[in-house]
């Protein structure tokens, strides 16, 4: 029998009614063995830890909860806080007890399908933000969450779409309009991409946290053979965030590029201190040495990249 939207999203919704709903138990046994998808920061950028003031947070609801069992509104709270804590799997446990007192909002599924982002297990993220946009269509942070899920799973134009939507709704999203130039880059439209990117850029603070815009325009002007213009923006993302091993790697690479061979090999290495296992980083730290004159040096980084990507191919 063939459902219809309407129906599918009853059904759904009832499915959040009983404690063996599929999706959600799901997620409870091992998380899918499938590489991770391109795009794949975005489970980083969701992965959190327990901190001090978190682990008060969970303490103190799971107190009130021993005298309100059936508090859905403690329940929520809980399993949101428990995806804060990077607790992905307990959080969906914890969903999957309070949908059964409550039919979950638009921004609860949002919360649920990064539970999943979190476990690399984007058809099911997809799956729970398409809902959750059914249910409120002007979210923009569900659909942003809903582009990043398209874009990790390589359906670009679905992602630009729900970028655009999100730029509709709040125009100075930064973070749309950062992966809008990501999108137009996947899809070969350099000048859009720049485009993109440099207003993203233009609109992130400097002296702020987020080194991420800075970052993805400086290795899109290195990749399109422009390493000049892109020392700028990556020292900015090496300012904001110094144990970004990728923010060194780049910028070492394009120092390198320029001719600035002692400055390549300072980002290089600290990128290799950074992300030791990294058999990329540790090439091109051997390609700045070679460059410098240190041969011996060069060598021994050439071997020990061969060495890191053996491994990770018998892996």
């Amino acid at each position: 029998m063939t459902l219809t939207i309407n129906n599918k999203l009853v059904v759904l919704m009832c499915m959040f009614a009983t404690t063996n709903c599929a999706l959600f138990c799901r997620a409870q046994g091992a998380s899918k063995e499938a590489s991770k998808p391109p795009g794949a920061t975005y489970a980083n950028e969701e992965s959190g830890a327990v901190t001090p003031q978190l682990a008060a947070r969970e303490a103190a609801l799971r107190s009130e909860l021993v005298m309100q069992p059936d508090s859905s509104g403690l329940l929520y709270s809980l399993a949101r806080l428990l995806r804060e804590e990077g607790k992905a799997h307990e959080s969906l446990d914890m969903y999957t007890q309070a949908a059964s007192h409550r039919k979950p909002t638009a921004m609860d599924l949002q919360s649920v399908a990064l539970d999943y982002v979190m476990l690399n297990d984007y058809e099911d993220a997809v799956r729970w933000l398409e809902l959750a946009a059914q249910m409120e269509p002007s979210n923009a942070e569900v659909l942003y969450s809903l582009g990043r899920c398209y874009y990790s799973k390589d359906r670009f134009a679905d992602a630009g779409r729900m970028f655009e939507k999100v730029l509709t709704i709040q125009p100075a999203h930064l973070k749309a309009e950062e992966n809008l130039g990501l999108v137009y880059d996947a899809a070969n439209r350099p000048e859009m991409a720049e485009q993109a990117f440099r207003k993203a850029a233009s609109w992130a603070n400097e002296n702020g946290k987020d080194e991420w815009p800075f970052l993805d325009l400086g290795s899109f002007l290195l990749d399109q053979d422009r390493p000049k213009d892109a020392v700028d923006p990556l020292r900015t993302s090496t300012r904001i965030q110094p144990q970004c091993a990728a923010c060194h790697e780049k910028l070492g690479r394009a120092l390198l590029a320029i001719g600035n061979s002692a400055g390549g090999v300072a980002e290089l290495q600290s990128a290799t201190e950074l992300d030791p296992k990294n058999p990329k980083t540790h090439y091109e730290l051997g390609r700045a040495l070679r460059q410098a004159g240190q041969a011996e040096r060069a060598r021994a980084e050439f071997s020990l990249s061969q060495k890191l990507y053996s491994e990770h191919s018998s892996e």
